[in-house]
């Protein structure tokens, strides 16, 4: 990556089950050019949408087996995604 002409920007996605093709129900968005930029909706409806998008997966969450009864446990999301993409730098000077 060429860092005077390229930035980052990464997507964490949170899904409804393991699968990547489940519906996405939680995401967070951070663009390495602009910190201020958020992504109040979602374009894609399930993880594979962003791959289609062309978004490069790079971290799935690892699964971790649950004692029964735990069904009904509320807790963080768990099946989190993380994408990257690299775009070209944009002049933020107004």
């Amino acid at each position: 990556m060429n860092s005077e002409t390229e930035r980052q920007e990464l997507l964490f996605v949170w899904t409804e089950d393991s699968s990547l093709a489940s519906r996405i129900v939680g995401w967070s968005f951070h663009d390495g050019n602009d910190p201020n930029a958020d992504a109040p909706e979602l374009p894609h409806a399930r993880g594979v949408d962003v791959l289609a998008d062309g978004w490069r997966l790079i971290q799935s969450s690892q699964l971790v087996t649950r004692p029964a009864g735990d069904e009904y446990v509320a807790g963080v999301l768990e099946f989190e995604w993380l994408f990257e993409r690299i775009v070209r730098r944009r002049d933020l000077r107004r």
